[in-house]
């Protein structure tokens, strides 16, 4: 038996198809791992795809609405995370073809929220790097956007 109070780092890993299996929710574990990479790189081409076309309807990389595109996609991003909190409902389980899981929210303190604060800088900086590379040449984009785990 699997003590679920400890954490998840500390909990064994086990073998047994019955403890740790999405068997009967959906998609196997390792079907649904393959299908979460599938569905980030095709929707990562889909997102290059549409960054480059609504800089070009902003006007270009010229036009001076680049860091205004970046912000607008972390507000609405922040929005939608924020809302999927307060339904308390995880959709990346539906990628994997999984029964979506009820999503608790975090018990955070205002030193949580700090600590985290610089990490949450160098991602916004980040996306908003690739926005700009986006701007030029979609190649170069490409480079950016795979820097990204590095920042």
């Amino acid at each position: 038996p699997i003590d679920a109070s400890a954490p998840r780092a500390a909990r064994p890993l086990s073998t047994s198809k019955s403890s740790g299996s999405s068997m009967g929710k959906g998609a196997p574990d390792s079907l649904a791992l393959v299908l979460s990479f599938v569905f980030w790189y095709v929707g990562n081409v889909y997102y290059n795809i549409y960054n480059s076309g609504a800089l070009k309807a902003a006007g270009g990389k010229n036009a001076g609405l680049t860091m205004t595109i970046s912000t607008m996609q972390l507000g609405v991003c922040s929005a939608y995370a924020l809302l999927m909190w307060a339904l308390r409902f995880n959709p990346i389980k539906l990628l994997g073809l999984q029964e979506p899981e009820a999503q608790k929210v975090p018990a955070l303190t205002t030193m949580d929220l700090l600590k985290t604060l610089p990490v949450g800088i160098c991602s916004a900086g980040a996306h908003s790097s690739s926005v700009f590379a986006l701007g030029g040449d979609p190649l170069f984009g490409q480079i950016v956007k795979a820097g990204e785990p590095v920042i």
